[in-house]
């Protein structure tokens, strides 16, 4: 590896750790081939066509969102066509939306009904869609995506389709005040049944609640699970993937509600290993993504990796996110002592910036 490569991939920020959910699926090395195990994506794309109520389990940063942006995203190939993921933010939701049912199937109904309306995206949202449509055709190297997926609102394939659910999600929402707006939802769910389509609806944010400091949220994980999870299985009766943290797998909301879900996958973990294990793979993955013509040892000592493990399981706590920052906290300070190579000293320095 010569100075001028690490350069190059610095430059690109290969192991840049977050990403928008729309670019999740680039960068993602399925775990089903980390493993050797079909438990995991191939689960999730077989419980995706059968309407399943599936729950991902893992750690912030684990690879919740990726996972789904892998089968759900327009580059999933085994995923039904028939089947329409929905994603439904709820992060930065009021409190209201997120634990009565009435607020939630409103803003539930809002999304669907916006995605459907190209009218409703400014000329500078959609040229941002379309660049970064065309950005991920590009850098997955392939010509077509699926007709619909999850992150981006590929309606405009079927204009007919896209005009009945904005019509629908119009008069649904005029009459939120006057009927019961969840039974009055079940339309919109029947208007994709009859065009031999399957709603799935993705929430795959909802561990963000944790992430706000000297905050207890926990009482609004509670009310969305007990509420909103129950009115998702027994009110609509439709399929859907939520990301859940592991941390409310101890939570009363969630252990209430966890029979309503028909399948629950657990984020795996990885085994220790050299270069050539999974830590190694990921980091391959996101230099020919980036197109760097360099192979993992080229870049990284076996010792610089063996310590990007550690924190895997030790300080990371399984958090891919957290191996990344320190991956790429380690390129940077390679790049600034000029070094041919990442070495264990520099991964060691990376993790005492982050602690």
């Amino acid at each position: 590896m010569s100075y001028e490569q690490l350069l190059e991939l610095d430059a690109r920020r290969a192991f840049e750790a977050t990403h928008r959910f729309e670019d999740l699926a680039l960068f993602h090395v399925p775990f089903d081939e980390l493993t050797g195990a079909a438990s995991t994506e191939a689960v999730l794309t077989r419980m995706a066509g059968r309407e399943g109520r599936v729950a991902i389990v893992g750690g912030s940063g684990s690879g919740k969102s990726s996972i789904i942006a892998s089968v759900l995203g327009p580059f999933a190939d085994e995923l039904p066509e028939h089947v329409v993921p929905l994603r439904i933010p709820v992060a930065g939701e009021p409190d209201e939306t997120v634990t009565q049912p009435k607020a939630f199937v409103r803003h539930l109904i809002a999304t669907i009904t916006r995605w459907a309306s190209p009218d409703m995206f400014s000329q500078a949202e959609r040229e941002e869609l379309e660049r970064g449509a065309s950005q991920q055709r590009r850098r997955a190297g392939v010509e077509t995506t699926r007709r619909f997926h999850i992150g981006a609102p590929a309606w405009f394939a079927d204009a007919g389709f896209a005009l009945e659910v904005k019509s629908t999600g119009e008069d649904i929402e005029r009459a939120a005040s006057t009927v019961d707006v969840v039974a009055e939802s079940r339309r919109m769910i029947d208007l994709f049944r009859a065009h031999g389509r399957v709603p799935l609806f993705v929430i795959d944010d909802s561990d963000h609640w944790l992430r706000i400091p000297e905050l207890d949220r926990s009482p609004l994980a509670n009310a969305f699970f007990t509420k909103n999870v129950r009115t998702l299985a027994t009110e609509l009766a439709c399929g859907f993937v939520i990301a859940v943290h592991d941390d409310y797998l101890d939570y009363p909301g969630y252990i209430e509600t966890e029979s309503h879900f028909s399948t629950v996958i657990h984020v795996p973990w990885f085994e220790t290993g050299h270069a050539a294990g999974p830590i190694g793979k990921i980091l391959q993955h996101r230099m020919d993504v980036h197109q760097v013509a360099a192979s993992v040892e080229e870049v990284f000592d076996a010792d610089a990796v063996t310590g990007l493990e550690w924190h895997y399981f030790t300080g990371a706590g399984g958090s891919l996110r957290d191996v990344l920052q320190v991956a790429d906290r380690s390129v940077q300070h390679a790049c600034s002592d000029a070094e041919q190579r990442v070495t264990k000293q520099l991964v060691i320095q990376a993790l005492t910036e982050f602690r």
